[in-house]
C-alpha cells in the first residue's frame, strides 16, 4: 500500500475520531461540565460501536454509525455551541490526545507487521469483520461458524470505523493501539485534573510504568527482548502485562482494546462519588447513562472485566447510597443509580448475551501453588510499597489489621497476605476517596488471584494463567492509578508546606500542558517519548518495519503468499477457503488471517479453548489432510465445508504430501509458488488424478 494511501488513512482515522467526539460533546457539557470535552473522546467511541453493532444486525452498512454523529455536529453548529469561547481551554485535551496518538503510530510504524504472538488471529478478526461486516462476525478459522465464542466488539468496534475511514484492514490494525493509548490517556488526565491540585499529569504514568521485574531483568543484563518477554513470565505458569508491555509487543488482543474502557470507566466513577451530592437530576442521569454504557460494553469486548467491574461499580454506587443515608438525603435517586446502571448495561447488548455460544467457564479452583513472594514483588512490589507507605499510620493506629492477615500465612498464602493488609488499612479509613476504593479493589483482587482460579482447559501446567493474565492489568489500573495519585497527594502536600500555600483548585501555572514556564520540560519530555521507539533495539524480530501496512513484511519474506493473499483481497462475496493447519502460532493460518476469509480450520487450539469438544476441532484437521492428500475426497469434502476455494502454496506441500484432482477444479490464480483453485459449482462427479 502507497505511503499516500496510508497518510490518508491516518487523516481519515482521526477526522472519524474527531467528528463523532465533537457530536457527542455538547450532550455531556452539562452533566461532565468542564470534562465533558474529554471525557466524549472514549465515551463517543464506545457509542460508535454500539450503533454499528446495531447496524450489522439490522444489515444497514456500518458506516451509517457515523450519520447521528454528523447530524449532532450540525445541530450544534446551527445553535450555536461551538464557538471560539467554548472551546477555549480545551487545547490541552487535544494535545494529551494527538501526542499519545502519535507516539503509538510511530512505534507501529516501526515495528508494524502482523506476525507473530496474537496478532494473526488479531487481524483474523479486523479482516472478518472488514470484508463481511454482520452481526455476529464469521469465524474465520472454522468456516461455517461464527465468532460467538469469543468476545469480538473491540475488533468490531476497530472495523467499523476502519469502513468509516475507507481505509484497509492492515493498516486499521496498526492504528488501533494508537487508538487506544491516546483514549485511554485522555481520561487519565482528566482523572488528576479532577482529584489533584498539582502534579495531575500523574496518573497518566499508569500507562508507561514498568514492573520490578523488567527492571530488574534490565539491569542483569537481559536483552530487550528477554526483558519484555521475561517481566510479563515473573510469576511460574502465569503471565502478568502491563499497559506498556501490551503497547509495545504490539497484539490489539481484547484485553488491550479493553484499556481504553477501563480508563474511561475509572474516570466516570470517581466523577460521580466525588460530585454527586452536588449534582441535579439531569446531571445524574447523564452520568448514569454514561456508566452503563461503558459498563455494557465491557462483556462484549473483554468479558473478564466485567467480573470485577460490576463488583466495583456497586462498591461505588453502595458508597455513594451509604452517604445519601448518613447525611439525611433522600436515597431515590442513590437507590435508583445503584439499581438502574446495571440493568441498562446489559439491555444495551442484551442480543450479544442470547448469541453467545462459548466454551465458557467450568467453575473456580483452589490455588495450590501460590506465588512466592520474591515474583509476587517483582511484579506488583512499587505498589505494595507506594500503598503500604500510604497506610502506614492507618496500620500503626489498629494492628489488628495484621493479625487479620494470620489466617493467610498459616496456609501458605504469603504474597496474598502482603496484598491484604494495606487493603485491609483502607477499609477501615472512615472517608474514603475513589483512589482509595480504586486500591482496595486493586489489592483485593490480587488476593482472590492468589487463592482462586477460573477453571478452564489450559492444563494443569498453566491451570491458573488466564486467571492471573486476564486480572492482571484489570489489577495494574486499579493499583496504578490509585497509588500514582497518593504520590501526587504526597507531592502536592510538600509543596503546600514548602511555599505556605493550600489553593483550593489548580492554577493554569501548575498545569503541565499550559504553564509557560514549563514549556522547556514540556519539549524535552516529547523529545524523550518521540526518540525512545527509534533508539530502542529492533524489536521488529526481523520483518521489517518503517511502514502501516502490516503484511508488507511478507511482500519481502513471503512474495510469492504476498501476491497470492492481494489477489484474494480482491475478491468480493461470501467465500470460503481451504489453506493448510500447522497448528498455533505458527506461520499457517496465514491466508484466512491476512484476508479474513473463513478456512475449514485455523489454529486449532485456539478454536478448542473456544469451542470445546463439540467443534470437532480434530475431524476439521484430519479432513484438511485429506483434501489435499486424497482426491477422492477433496471435492466432497471441499462442498461438505462450503468451501470455494483451495490454496496450494509452499507451506501446503510442506504439510502433506499434495495430490489434487485433475476434475472439478479450475485455476483462477497462479504463480511461481502458490495455485489457488476455485470449485466448478456444476461438477457433481469425482476423480482422482
Amino acid at each position: 500500500m502507497t505511503p499516500e494511501f496510508q497518510v490518508f488513512s491516518v487523516i481519515s482515522w482521526l477526522i472519524v475520531l474527531k467528528v463523532i467526539q465533537t457530536g457527542l460533546w455538547p450532550l455531556l457539557r452539562d452533566s461532565f461540565k468542564e470534562y465533558a470535552y474529554p471525557v466524549s473522546y472514549p465515551l463517543s467511541l464506545m457509542l460508535f460501536a454500539l450503533f454499528s453493532w446495531y447496524a450489522g444486525i439490522a444489515g444497514i452498512p456500518v458506516q451509517a454509525a457515523v450519520i447521528p454523529f454528523i447530524a449532532a455536529v450540525l445541530y450544534f453548529a446551527f445553535k450555536g455551541e461551538y464557538s471560539r469561547e467554548s472551546f477555549k481551554g480545551l487545547l490541552k485535551w487535544d494535545l494529551v490526545f494527538l501526542i499519545l496518538f502519535l507516539f503509538m503510530l510511530e512505534v507501529r510504524y516501526l515495528n508494524p507487521s502482523i506476525s507473530y504472538a496474537e496478532k494473526f488471529m488479531d487481524h483474523a478478526f479486523l479482516a472478518s469483520v472488514m470484508r463481511n461486516p454482520v452481526v455476529v462476525p464469521l469465524d474465520p478459522w472454522y468456516s461455517g461458524g461464527s465468532l460467538n465464542v469469543y468476545y469480538y466488539l473491540g475488533h468490531w468496534m476497530m472495523g467499523s470505523l476502519g469502513l468509516t475511514a475507507f481505509t484497509k484492514s492492515a493498516i486499521a490494525f496498526n492504528l488501533i493501539l494508537p487508538t487506544v493509548l491516546a483514549n485511554a490517556g485522555v481520561s487519565l488526565y482528566a482523572f488528576g485534573r479532577m482529584m489533584l491540585k498539582r502534579y495531575c499529569w500523574l496518573p497518566l504514568a499508569a500507562l508507561f510504568l514498568v514492573n520490578p521485574s523488567f527492571i530488574y531483568l534490565a539491569l542483569t543484563g537481559s536483552d530487550i527482548n528477554g526483558v519484555m518477554w521475561g517481566s510479563t513470565r515473573t510469576i511460574e505458569g502465569a503471565i502478568t502485562e502491563f499497559p506498556l508491555f501490551s503497547m509495545l509487543w504490539g497484539d490489539p488482543h481484547a484485553h488491550v482494546i479493553s484499556i481504553m474502557n477501563q480508563c474511561l470507566f475509572i474516570f466516570i466513577l470517581a466523577f460521580i462519588l466525588k460530585g454527586w451530592s452536588s449534582m441535579g437530576q439531569k446531571e445524574k442521569v447523564f452520568c448514569g447513562l454514561a456508566a452503563a454504557l461503558s459498563l455494557g460494553t465491557m462483556p462484549p469486548v473483554n468479558s473478564w472485566d466485567v467480573l470485577f467491574y460490576a463488583p466495583l461499580f456497586l462498591l461505588f454506587a453502595g458508597c455513594i447510597l451509604y452517604r445519601d443515608y448518613s447525611s439525611g438525603v433522600n436515597i431515590r435517586d442513590a437507590l435508583s443509580f445503584l439499581v438502574t446502571v446495571p440493568v441498562v448495561s446489559v439491555l444495551i447488548y442484551a442480543p450479544f448475551y442470547f448469541m453467545m455460544d462459548s466454551a465458557g467457564i467450568e467453575g473456580l479452583g483452589i490455588v495450590n501453588t501460590p506465588t512466592d513472594i520474591v515474583p509476587f514483588l517483582l511484579v506488583w512490589g512499587t505498589f505494595i510499597v507506594i500503598l503500604y507507605a500510604e497506610t502506614a499510620r492507618d496500620i500503626w493506629e489498629d494492628a489488628r489489621v495484621i493479625i487479620l492477615a494470620v489466617p493467610f500465612l498459616l496456609l501458605g498464602y504469603l504474597s496474598a497476605a502482603a496484598a491484604v493488609i494495606p487493603a485491609l488499612a483502607l477499609i477501615k479509613r472512615k472517608n474514603k476517596s475513589p483512589a482509595d476504593l480504586f486500591a482496595i479493589a486493586g489489592l483485593l483482587l490480587i488476593t482472590l488471584v492468589e487463592i482462586i482460579y477460573l477453571k478452564d482447559n489450559m492444563g494443569d501446567t498453566y491451570y491458573r494463567m488466564n486467571t492471573v493474565f486476564k486480572f492482571s492489568i484489570v489489577a495494574w489500573m486499579m493499583l496504578a492509578v490509585s497509588s500514582l495519585y497518593y504520590i501526587g497527594a504526597w507531592l502536592n502536600r510538600c509543596y503546600e508546606r514548602k511555599n505556605g500555600c493550600a489553593d483550593a483548585g489548580l492554577s493554569e501555572e501548575d498545569d503541565f500542558f499550559s504553564s509557560g514556564r514549563r514549556t522547556a520540560m514540556l519539549i524535552i519530555v516529547l523529545a524523550v517519548i518521540f526518540a525512545v521507539p527509534v533508539i530502542l533495539p529492533d524489536m521488529n524480530y526481523g520483518y521489517g518495519g518503517k511502514t502501516l501496512d502490516g503484511t508488507a513484511w511478507m511482500k519481502v519474506l513471503q512474495p510469492y503468499d504476498y501476491d497470492a493473499v492481494t489477489f484474494l483481497n480482491s475478491l468480493e462475496g461470501n467465500l470460503t477457503i481451504v489453506e493448510a493447519e500447522g497448528g498455533d502460532y505458527t506461520y499457517y493460518s496465514r491466508i484466512s488471517s491476512m484476508t479474513g476469509i473463513p478456512s475449514v480450520t485455523g489454529m486449532p487450539f485456539h478454536e478448542q479453548m473456544w469451542r470445546g469438544d463439540e467443534g470437532n476441532v480434530g475431524a476439521r484437521m484430519g479432513d484438511v489432510r485429506k483434501i489435499y492428500e486424497n482426491p477422492a475426497d477433496t471435492i466432497p469434502l471441499m462442498q461438505k465445508y462450503g468451501a470455494g476455494l483451495l490454496y496450494v502454496g509452499e507451506a501446503e506441500r510442506e504439510a502433506y504430501d499434495v495430490n489434487i484432482p485433475a476434475q472439478g477444479l479450475e485455476i483462477i490464480y497462479q504463480n511461481e509458488e502458490v495455485t489457488v483453485y476455485s470449485l466448478l459449482q456444476d461438477f457433481t462427479g469425482y476423480g482422482g488424478n
